[in-house]
């Protein structure tokens, strides 16, 4: 049971809350003064304001923003000049009431004739003021719809741009779809530019949509016709649909803007052996020698007539020749030098082409000469030089002598990714090399010490049958490496 309360709490009690309803009823006054003390500043202020608008001119306000130009005052028409002078004149010459003998010589037959001839006048200086009004007017509302159009025009060009900057980014990023999404949007945009048609065409190589990238080719091409890299992806789009003769044409088309391209090069001659038509042979008919090439060159001496005699085999004893030992081969000498194979790190791409041409048919060589250049120095080395031949010959060194030796690969593989034109030449592989890169990124997934990186390798090398090989769990690894 509760305690039962004492008359000392009781009074503090009711002393508190006395206390507390006089507080609440000061702040109630004070808050109703305020009050009022407000409404009466506002209607002082009001009553100000009237006075003054009737005493003081009103400020001079800013002029409001799209606002149409005020015209200018058109000049008075010659009818409307002469209609007032003649005002004037008869206001002078009026006839005064009371004067009979002035209205007595008053023509009115005249005056009439001469108030409607100037009605006709003013009649048609108005006609002429509406037409030449209504001329001003349209004047001004076509300028300003060309105003307007040409700034819509420019708004859509600058999305045009801003869309393909993006459709770029995701290029970079081996979003295929998004890109072609962007530069879609952007042709919309700007249907007259080259550059979004050709870079539409290039990621829909990506994606193995061939035939739509040579339209898109096509597009860009009739916008500009000197717009390389438009003939630079039709013709790859081509070579992947294997219509080869379109492809030479392009890469010839190529040369004529870049004659040393060098990727356009190595493609016309390759394809130009291919296209060439095969030697057709024709026997030659017995006793005909006009197409009998000479085999020795012509002696100056004078021909001899010989005589022939005919044998007959009882007359000599024909037995088969004695078999007499074979002449040993002479040793080779101690002093004679041979060619020694480069064993250089090369400084430049010079050199090392030099040095690739000298080893590309001993693969052993070039085994050892390739695994004493760094990795790292593979993008300064090429620069923007690397082959075509050149890469996939170093792929397949890579997949027949690295692997077997259990020699890691992954570095060779990613760096050779950062070396300029490496996409170009990677796009012109053959399912045998396709196989072979497959193989080693799958190797390097197994025996790299990071594995994020496989994904990049699988995206820059464009490996498309990569499924059929079980890849470790890549989701969990930390990319360590640029």
């Amino acid at each position: 049971m509760a305690a039962a309360a004492t008359p000392g709490s009781m009074m503090e009690k009711s002393f508190q809350l006395q206390l507390q309803m006089k507080q609440n009823t000061e702040e109630m006054s004070s808050f109703l003064k305020d009050m009022t003390d407000w409404t009466k500043e506002v209607k002082q202020k009001d009553k100000d304001l009237i006075t003054s608008s009737d005493s003081k001119p009103s400020e001079v306000l800013p002029p409001i923003r799209c606002q149409p130009k005020p015209r200018k005052k058109k000049k008075k028409s010659g009818a409307a000049v002469l209609a007032t002078d003649q005002d004037s004149k008869s206001g002078s010459s009026k006839i005064r009431g009371n004067d009979y003998r002035a209205w007595d010589k008053f023509d009115v037959d005249a005056a009439i004739k001469e108030i409607d001839g100037g009605k006709q006048q003013q009649g048609e200086s108005d006609e002429g003021d509406v037409a030449g009004d209504q001329d001003g007017e349209e004047s001004d509302a076509s300028t300003d719809n060309e105003m307007l159009d040409k700034q819509e025009e420019e708004r859509k060009q600058m999305q045009a741009v801003y869309l393909k900057e993006k459709g770029n980014d995701f290029f970079k990023q081996g979003k295929w779809e998004d890109a072609v999404e962007c530069y879609t949007k952007g042709l919309q945009c700007d249907a007259l530019n080259a550059v979004l048609f050709a870079n539409r065409a290039m990621a829909l190589i990506k994606l193995q949509k061939y035939a739509a990238a040579i339209a898109d080719c096509d597009c860009s091409i009739e916008l500009d016709d000197g717009y390389t890299k438009a003939y630079l992806r039709r013709a790859t789009a081509h070579l992947k649909l294997e219509h080869k003769e379109e492809a030479l044409a392009d890469f010839r088309k190529v040369l004529e803007f870049e004659p040393e391209n060098k990727l356009a090069l190595g493609t016309v001659r390759k394809l130009e052996v291919e296209l060439a038509p095969p030697v057709q042979y024709k026997p030659r008919k017995e006793g005909d020698i006009t197409h009998m090439r000479r085999t020795l060159p012509p002696s100056d001496k004078p021909m001899v007539r010989i005589q022939i005699h005919d044998i007959r085999n009882d007359e000599y004893d024909i037995r088969p020749a004695s078999r007499t030992p074979a002449k040993s081969v002479p040793e080779t000498p101690t002093n004679v030098k041979f060619e020694t194979l480069p064993t250089r790190i090369p400084a430049n791409y010079l050199q090392f082409q030099t040095d690739f041409r000298k080893l590309r048919t001993n693969p052993e060589a070039l085994f050892k000469y390739i695994k004493q250049i760094d990795p790292d120095i593979y993008p300064k080395l090429f620069q923007d030089s690397l082959e075509a031949d050149q890469l996939f010959i170093i792929l397949d060194i890579l997949n027949k002598f690295y692997v077997p030796a259990k020699l890691p690969v992954y570095n060779e593989l990613h760096y050779l990714t950062k070396v300029k034109r490496f996409d170009m030449a990677v796009m012109f592989k053959t399912e045998a090399q396709q196989l072979t890169i497959s193989q080693l990124v799958h190797y390097a997934a197994e025996n790299a010490s990071c594995k994020v990186g496989i994904l990049k390798l699988v995206k820059a090398y464009d490996i498309m049958d990569l499924s059929k090989y079980e890849l470790p769990d890549m989701t969990d690894e930390v990319e360590t490496t640029s």
